[in-house]
């Protein structure tokens, strides 16, 4: 077996969040002003159900909050998993990435249907410029 490690000119991404606690109150403007998304990867190894991270191109100044924003993006990982999302080509935004973690699918809701909190931490990671 041959092992090459070569030297990258042009990196893929300049900009690499983490939130090493991601639940449901939002990263707000994680990255500032536009620019594009190339991957995610969402570590919830340490949960027994699943997790939805929800991305918005939204700029969440002030009392902006993830119960009543709609996401741009939904990605999911299953209960236990490490999980990465490629976006071949990049996925371009507009304004800013503003995230959130919950175990509901749904974009947003309240009262009996609220976003609910992963019971133990969940490791985001966002590969952007």
């Amino acid at each position: 077996m041959s092992l090459t490690v070569s030297n990258v000119a042009n990196p893929l991404g300049t900009l690499l969040v983490t939130d090493t606690e991601a639940n449901g109150t939002a990263e707000k403007d994680a990255t500032t002003g536009g620019g594009t998304k190339y991957s995610i990867q969402i570590d919830n190894t340490l949960n027994t159900v699943g997790v939805y991270v929800k991305v918005a191109d939204n700029a969440m100044a002030g009392n902006a909050a993830a119960a009543t924003t709609t996401p741009n993006w939904v990605y999911y990982a299953p209960a236990g998993l490490t999980v990465t999302y490629a976006c071949p080509g990049g996925s371009a935004y507009s304004t800013a990435l503003s995230f959130w973690c919950t175990t509901v699918k749904a974009s947003f809701h309240t009262g009996s249907e609220a976003q609910t909190d992963p019971t133990n931490k969940v490791v985001v990671r966002i590969l952007a410029t």
